[in-house]
């Protein structure tokens, strides 16, 4: 075995479903962790749950890391030295580990039914669900015969100590203890001869040489059986840190009803993996004293410590999680938003019309420069085809709003002006310069003494559909002039 000092992590989801939020957030300080103190991260699948699990669910999980950018360094479709990293390939290593248990003495077979457990919980006076009575513990083998006789396949559970406390100190919460009597002897082999989740966790942990277990505060009722389990196998405990979970904008549980819950529906609304990386930290991390909220990827791992993760529930702001998510589209280079940009014109087919061309514009030279003039506005990549589409197609709405900016009677003879005076100022070859567009307005609107603005905003909804856009000479510049005079006529009703 390799050198047992060394900082290793892992971030072991069951594919019984999508990638939720709160397991992003696990894998994130799992992979802040490991990068910041040079370790190891790996993906295990928790995939012994035969009913649940789906090859669909794995598939979008491991999707979902690489969309987060969480690359794993052993794990499915990596390799590494403690594989197979999923459980189902690993069922001859549990049934080994609970050989030695059973030679151990601590196993015992337990013939016990769900409904029996229930029944004399019930008539102990307690609930369905309370733990385990012990009812097999100490079975005569005339017993274990009967049941052996009757086709009853047993479990295995544990047998746990009636005295005592078990311990650990949480890198979260500090010291936490739980009394020995409390802990019931839970199954660690199923009857079907697939181990239960806290038994494959603490073999899958110890083999695969894990340092450190950090993991949402659901797993707190598990942890003391798990290390019954590391005791009963002379194993050293990892250390375990556990994460509060998060709860929604009303201080519930976060779920459906408020809004996604799973990476990939974030990835659909438009939402960058360096801005959902850069929220998912800021949910029960802190940044310290200096109070920065956008950080990129490279300063996150500089910036995390284990010692600032909070141990109190975060609350998912979806507001929140938008505004960083503009930030990060702001400061996207030209490259970046292009090849953000790109796949909406080809998923609608607009491509810029030879017409309509400079003489050595194409259409991702053209779509550069149209996104260089959004500027700021390049902030939710949701609005961005309803902020570009109108430079590629004739054929775009018109927003309602907008549209009251062309209903007074004076509208249509000042946009025929416009038309007129555009196509007579503007040169019959070649484009024209962004001044020149200015000139023409601001001169129309001095002749019939209106303020620049009385022509501005009706021109606006008629090249663009849109109440606000850039600045309106670059718009009218990019457009061009014929075909800003035809959108001009076209909106003055004239064909």
């Amino acid at each position: 075995m390799s050198d047992t000092s060394a900082v290793r992590l892992r971030f072991a989801p069951s594919p019984t479903g999508y990638l939720h939020v709160g397991g992003a957030r696990t894998a994130l300080f799992n992979w802040l962790h490991a990068r910041k103190a040079g370790g190891v991260f790996i993906l295990r699948i928790e995939d012994t749950d035969q009913e649940r699990s789906t090859d669909a669910a794995h598939q979008a999980i491991l999707r979902s890391m690489e969309w987060l950018g969480l690359a794993w360094d052993e794990g499915p479709g990596v390799g590494g030295p403690c594989g197979p990293y999923l459980q189902s390939e690993r069922l001859e290593i549990y049934q080994e580990q609970a050989a030695t248990l059973r030679a151990s003495g601590r196993l015992y077979r337990c013939y016990c039914t769900g409904e029996e457990i229930a029944a004399r919980n019930v008539a102990r006076g307690e609930q369905e669900s309370a733990g385990y009575d012990g009812h097999c513990r100490e079975l005569a083998a005339a017993q274990v015969a009967a049941f052996e006789s009757a086709g009853r396949v047993p479990s295995w559970r544990l047998r746990t100590p009636d005295e005592g406390e078990t311990f650990w100190y949480d890198l979260v919460y500090d010291k936490r203890e739980f009394r020995n009597d409390l802990i019931t002897d839970r199954v660690v082999m199923k009857q079907d001869g697939f181990p239960t989740y806290n038994f494959a966790v603490v073999v899958d942990d110890h083999l695969m040489r894990i340092s450190h277990v950090l993991r949402g505060d659901d797993h707190v009722s598990n942890t003391p059986f798990q290390l019954q389990i590391y005791d009963a196998l002379g194993w050293e405990r990892p250390k375990f840190g556990h994460m509060p979970m998060i709860l929604g904008p009303d201080r519930k549980r976060l779920s459906k009803r408020h809004g996604a819950t799973s990476v990939e529906e974030f990835r659909d609304q438009g939402i960058l993996p360096d801005a959902m990386i850069n929220y998912l930290a800021l949910l029960g991390w802190s940044p310290g004293a200096s109070g920065d909220e956008v950080f990129t990827r490279d300063a996150l791992v500089k910036a995390f410590s284990l010692k600032r993760v909070n141990s109190s529930p975060a609350a998912f702001d979806y507001d929140k999680l938008t505004h960083i998510n503009a930030q990060h589209l702001k400061r996207l280079g030209p490259a970046d938003r292009l090849a953000l940009a790109e796949p909406m014109l080809d998923a609608r087919g607009w491509a810029l019309d030879p017409a309509w061309r400079a003489p050595a514009d194409d259409t991702r030279g053209y779509l550069t420069k149209v996104l260089a003039m959004l500027g700021g506005r390049f902030s939710d990549l949701r609005r961005i085809p309803e902020q570009i589409g109108f430079f590629f197609t004739d054929d775009f709405p018109v927003d309602p709003e907008a549209a009251a900016h062309l209903d007074g009677t004076e509208i249509p003879a000042r946009l025929r002006a416009l038309a007129d005076r555009l196509e007579a100022a503007l040169p019959s070859q070649g484009p024209a310069p962004q001044e020149a567009y200015e000139e023409a307005v601001r001169g129309l609107a001095a002749d019939l003494g209106l303020e620049a603005g009385d022509l501005i905003h009706p021109c606006r909804v008629a090249l663009t559909g849109l109440t606000r856009s850039a600045g309106m000479f670059e718009v009218m510049w990019l457009i061009g002039g014929p075909r800003t005079v035809a959108r001009l006529r076209r909106a003055a009703g004239v064909r």
